[in-house]
């Protein structure tokens, strides 16, 4: 994917994908968010306050939870279906 992108063409793309049906466009948005996602390198929580930090969105890092049992009870959830944001906005409409 070494092929840029000129502006006329990104154009020309935005307009065609507002001509695409509302699942289309979800589908379409599925395939992008998996790409981004596979292109994307993981960053690991340090890395993502350090970025934060250096954007200026945060202005210092917390200090981190040595709590051993917190730790042995974290667990990461997945959640299937619509994202949030996405069912407040037609909820909204």
């Amino acid at each position: 994917m070494g092929i840029e992108m000129t502006t006329s063409n990104l154009d020309r793309l935005m307009e065609e994908v507002k001509t695409l049906t509302l699942e289309e466009q979800r589908s379409l948005r599925d395939m992008v968010d998996g790409l981004l996602v596979k292109s994307s390198p993981k960053m690991t929580e340090e890395e993502f306050e350090q970025h934060l930090l250096k954007k200026g969105v945060i202005s210092r890092i917390p200090p981190r939870i040595r709590d051993a049992n917190f730790e042995a009870n974290r667990k990461l959830i997945e959640v299937e279906g619509k994202p949030v944001s996405e069912i407040i906005i037609e909820e909204r409409r």
